[in-house]
């Protein structure tokens, strides 16, 4: 009776998902990856979970979303939040800041993510 064949194993995709991700992973500037590390980046990112978390306290008085509770929020010197999708149920905010360039926070009912922008 012959031997069953013999198959080719199947390394050479998450060897190459691999390698795909060390070089996207090296397509992010070196500026971009110091600017996230500095005190003006920390001071966005806090405004960023502030603004999150005041959204979610709005919804939990009033039903709905409401910008009403970003009124006083604490933004650093040069930084904002732009107001990019709204509706009563959902919401996708922007806060960035003019001394972080090419970084900015998404805030949406999931949370606050950071993400790369031009």
């Amino acid at each position: 009776r012959p031997a069953p064949p013999i198959r080719a194993r199947r390394t050479g995709l998450p060897a190459l998902a691999l390698a795909l991700a060390m070089l996207v992973a090296g397509c992010v500037p070196a500026a971009v990856a110091e600017a996230i590390d500095t005190p003006a980046a920390q001071a966005v990112a806090r405004a960023a979970e502030e603004t999150f978390h005041r959204m979610e306290l709005g919804r939990l008085a009033t039903g709905v979303y409401t910008t009403n509770v970003l009124v006083d929020v604490d933004l650093p010197r040069g930084a904002r939040i732009t107001v990019e999708a709204f509706a009563n149920d959902d919401y996708r905010l922007r806060v960035e800041g003019d001394q972080v360039a090419g970084v900015a926070w998404l805030v949406t009912p999931r949370g606050v993510r950071r993400v790369l922008v031009n």
